[in-house]
Protein backbone atom coordinates (compact mmCIF):
# COMPACT_ATOMS: atom_id res chain seq x y z
CA UNK A 1 0.00 0.00 0.00
CA UNK A 2 1.32 3.21 -0.80
CA UNK A 3 0.14 5.38 1.84
CA UNK A 4 -1.37 8.95 0.59
CA UNK A 5 0.29 12.16 1.42
CA UNK A 6 -2.59 13.75 2.57
CA UNK A 7 -2.79 11.52 5.71
CA UNK A 8 0.76 12.42 6.54
CA UNK A 9 2.01 15.47 8.26
CA UNK A 10 5.49 16.62 10.21
CA UNK A 11 6.31 17.89 13.61
CA UNK A 12 9.26 18.69 15.18
CA UNK A 13 8.26 18.15 18.67
CA UNK A 14 6.53 15.05 20.27
CA UNK A 15 5.55 14.27 24.09
CA UNK A 16 7.64 17.31 25.17
CA UNK A 17 10.92 16.66 22.89
CA UNK A 18 12.47 18.26 19.51
CA UNK A 19 14.56 17.03 17.27
CA UNK A 20 16.15 18.37 14.50
CA UNK A 21 14.59 15.51 12.31
CA UNK A 22 11.63 15.41 13.88
CA UNK A 23 8.64 12.76 13.48
CA UNK A 24 6.22 11.96 10.59
CA UNK A 25 2.61 11.50 11.84
CA UNK A 26 0.59 8.91 9.88
CA UNK A 27 -2.98 9.46 10.42
CA UNK A 28 -4.58 5.63 10.25
CA UNK A 29 -8.14 7.08 11.55
CA UNK A 30 -10.06 7.15 8.59
CA UNK A 31 -8.12 4.34 6.43
CA UNK A 32 -9.55 0.98 5.45
CA UNK A 33 -6.46 -0.98 6.56
CA UNK A 34 -8.21 -4.91 6.13
CA UNK A 35 -5.17 -7.32 5.33
CA UNK A 36 -2.51 -4.54 4.55
CA UNK A 37 0.59 -5.85 5.83
CA UNK A 38 3.23 -3.36 5.07
CA UNK A 39 2.82 0.55 4.03
CA UNK A 40 5.16 1.88 1.75
CA UNK A 41 6.25 5.81 2.78
CA UNK A 42 7.96 7.87 -0.23
CA UNK A 43 10.77 9.69 1.34
CA UNK A 44 10.45 12.38 -1.26
CA UNK A 45 6.62 13.22 0.08
CA UNK A 46 8.29 12.80 3.45
CA UNK A 47 10.16 15.87 2.39
CA UNK A 48 7.60 17.68 0.71
CA UNK A 49 5.28 17.62 3.92
CA UNK A 50 8.68 18.59 6.03
CA UNK A 51 8.78 21.73 3.66
CA UNK A 52 4.80 22.70 3.78
CA UNK A 53 5.13 22.52 8.02
CA UNK A 54 8.16 25.00 7.27
CA UNK A 55 6.22 27.12 5.32
CA UNK A 56 2.96 27.43 7.71
CA UNK A 57 5.30 28.29 10.39
CA UNK A 58 7.16 30.93 8.57
CA UNK A 59 3.66 32.03 7.76
CA UNK A 60 2.89 32.45 11.13
CA UNK A 61 5.99 34.05 12.27
CA UNK A 62 5.43 36.45 9.63
CA UNK A 63 1.98 37.32 10.70
CA UNK A 64 2.88 37.60 14.02
CA UNK A 65 5.39 40.13 13.25
CA UNK A 66 3.26 41.96 10.90
CA UNK A 67 0.65 42.22 14.39
CA UNK A 68 3.38 43.16 16.35
CA UNK A 69 3.12 40.22 18.54
CA UNK A 70 6.11 38.62 20.31
CA UNK A 71 8.33 35.88 18.99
Amino acid sequence: MLFPKEKMKYTSSYQGKSSDEGWLVLDIGGLELDGVTKVYIDLYDVEVVKQKKGKAADALDKTKRLLGGDL
